[in-house]
């Protein structure tokens, strides 16, 4: 089986598409609705990552001024 994935964007013509897609014998109709939320990848440990800044010469502060500063 074959798969189409259509984004529709204006939700008020939705039931008017599915409707009309329907009529097609051949096509089986499936609705998703769209998740807001993002898939989390299973089996990361966030601790792994602790020893990420061993042996720089930056401190949390520092850090976070340099994450905050924007080009203009």
């Amino acid at each position: 089986m074959d798969r189409i994935i259509i984004n529709i964007k204006d939700h008020s013509k939705l039931s008017m598409f599915l409707d009309f897609l329907k009529l097609f014998q051949f096509i089986e109709v499936q609705l998703k609705e769209k998740s807001e939320t993002k898939k989390r990848t299973k089996g990361y440990n966030f601790f792994n990552s602790a020893g990420m800044w061993e042996k720089r010469n930056i401190n949390a502060d520092q850090l976070r001024k340099l994450a905050w500063t924007r080009n203009k």
